[in-house]
């Protein structure tokens, strides 16, 4: 692991000098807003660089008494770094990675656009009010090897994985500059309330059926807004434009909309609200962590920033904890104590 300190004009000239090549996400500006040059291009989300909002699949055209099918590969190899919160990296490092570059089937068009971006992690000194990365196992500090992270310490930044050197070479840390960042980064960790149980996700899939889901969800007006916004849902739809020639494009989906399940027999598994926003917390908080080893919400909190009715997914998460009987403390509670 290559490490060194920088200074912060060296950081913003650096950056400065290669706009063109730096993205930002809403989300990591609004936190280092005084740090990030003017300029950049800013997006929503991670999602909307590696999976936007809609794009082109394939074309197709009926000739010659056959269908003839050409996928729609992208070819842009440009390098894009993109500056974002660890919350929002783990969310592409886990879940979205996770979900289209599986071993028996790999996205194309994702891993193309994945492979020529670098992830830059911005490592948070500050909590939000909305954050909760540690419920499920992140931290304001979350790295992974693959990236660049990137940390405000004594008045310079701390770079780690800076292989490219983007930010040029810096001086190296000595000792005393290491103790003294551990100790930080040990005293924010403190701060922070505990991960949920480890057999959570099992204990929830056993409450499928409770009625206390009624309370929990009714709020919920299923804009979908939450799912669109949040960086870990892939959802998505194929819709074919054209009869003997067209093309297919994949769109954003979401799971909070009532045709989202609707068979073609006109049976809906999930007639109401109740059924959509529990299908929405139990993915996130017991299918996949189950199947596939993590939660798929990474805590951002952006989700309740947005909601126009104020439904927490995080206190509908705490609320389940202690109706299955865990003796834990809530984010609100911790924070204030």
């Amino acid at each position: 692991m290559r490490e060194k300190l920088i200074t912060l004009e060296t950081f913003r000239k650096k950056v400065a000098e290669h706009s063109d090549s730096f993205l930002v996400t809403e989300q990591a500006q609004k936190m280092y807003c005084t740090l990030l040059p003017q300029g950049l291009r800013v997006v929503k989300t991670p999602k909307e660089v590696v999976f936007p909002e809609w794009e082109e699949v394939y074309r197709f055209s009926f000739q010659d008494r056959s269908w003839k099918l050409t996928e729609t590969a992208g070819n842009d190899s440009t390098l894009r770094f993109l500056f974002l919160l660890p919350c929002e990296a783990k969310a592409v490092v886990e879940v979205l990675d996770g979900n289209f570059l599986k071993k028996d089937y790999v996205d194309k068009n994702y891993w193309q656009r994945r492979k020529n971006l670098r992830l830059v992690i911005l490592g948070c000194s500050t909590m939000p009010e909305t954050c909760f990365c540690s419920l499920v196992g992140g931290s304001p500090l979350w790295r992974d090897k693959e990236s660049i992270f990137v940390f405000p310490f004594q008045e310079r930044l701390y770079v780690e994985n800076d292989d490219l050197a983007l930010f040029e070479e810096g001086k190296r840390i000595d000792a005393e500059q290491r103790k003294a960042l551990m100790f930080a980064e040990e005293e924010l960790k403190a701060k922070l309330p505990p991960s949920l149980p480890p057999d959570f996700p099992q204990k929830l899939y056993a409450h499928f059926e409770e009625t206390i889901w009624k309370e929990l969800t009714w709020r919920c007006i299923n804009c979908g807004a939450c799912t669109f916004l949040c960086p870990t849902c892939y959802c998505f739809d194929l819709s074919v434009d054209g009869r003997l020639q067209g093309l297919a494009l994949k769109t954003w989906d979401s799971c909070m909309f009532p045709k989202f399940t609707l068979h073609a027999s006109s049976h809906n598994p999930r007639p109401t609200g109740k059924e959509r926003v529990r299908q929405r917390v139990m993915h996130k908080f017991s299918y996949l962590p189950l199947r596939e080893g993590y939660y798929g919400c990474v805590g951002c909190g952006i989700c309740r920033e947005i909601c126009p009715v104020n439904w927490d997914i995080r206190e509908v998460v705490e609320r389940m904890a202690k109706h299955i009987g865990y003796s834990i403390r809530t984010c609100q509670e911790h924070l204030s104590s």
